[in-house]
């Protein structure tokens, strides 16, 4: 990163370094986010991943994942912070994680429950498990006011997020999202190399993907260090 800023202080035109998260450009995530307001102040966040990584997976025997400090749980894992980041709208602080290996098929660590603590107070529960027979993804805010979710499914056979908010008085509302973060992060791009282009997209910025990334490598080290509270290093 800070060679990336010493080439782009002497460039006439500064270098484009872009990471492609496309849980930033998901519509469920883009158009859940708008909503944050009618749930009022946060209280509680919950992230449970039950991934589905077995050797029915093209991703299973990936030579690089498995020599990963981290293994799946850093690879796969970027883009479930990626979505908490950009649904909450504020950086985490704070973690204290338990981890473990069970599954001797896959790289360890394998299983991972963290608690965690945003910077404007409120906390939550990240848990994941790499390989369940029960996958589910599902990200929950509890607000004053309200609740959201957003939770991956399919509907008339595509595969998106049912996404949830549930209001006072027990009402509720759901839209199903279509995936489309990868078309969506490409059309971006190609926008940000054109000559048109005068601002890069915000949700493509290097320090965006490190930024997930610090999240997790401070949930693995307070994992290795049998839950001691690691701060997030800022960036």
């Amino acid at each position: 990163m800070s060679s990336y800023r010493e080439i782009s202080a002497d460039s006439p035109s500064r270098p484009i370094w872009a990471v492609a998260e496309n849980y930033r450009f998901e519509p469920a995530f883009v158009e859940l986010k708008k909503l944050m307001v009618e749930i009022g102040d946060m209280m509680n966040v919950q992230l449970i991943i039950e991934g589905s990584m077995n050797s029915s997976n093209p991703y299973f025997s990936s030579s690089w994942r498995r020599n990963l400090s981290g293994g799946f749980i850093l690879d796969m894992g970027v883009h479930f912070i990626a979505g908490l980041r950009m649904l909450v709208g504020c950086e985490v602080t704070l973690v204290s994680a338990a981890t473990s290996h069970v599954d001797k098929t896959l790289p360890g660590p394998d299983n991972i429950t963290s608690n965690f603590q945003l910077e404007n107070g409120c906390s939550g529960v990240f848990v994941m498990v790499v390989s369940s027979r029960s996958p589910k993804i599902l990200w929950r805010v509890v607000g004053l006011k309200g609740t959201i979710q957003l939770e991956r499914g399919v509907e008339g056979g595509r595969h998106g997020y049912l996404a949830t908010i549930y209001g006072e008085g027990g009402t509720s509302r759901t839209i199903f999202y279509p995936f489309s973060g990868v078309t969506e992060e490409l059309k971006a791009f190609f926008n940000d190399i054109s000559e048109n282009s005068k601002e890069q997209e915000p949700r493509l910025s290097y320090v965006e993907g490190a930024r997930d990334v610090a999240v997790l490598e401070a949930m693995l080290e307070s994992g290795a260090k049998n839950g001691a509270v690691v701060p997030v290093t800022k960036l």
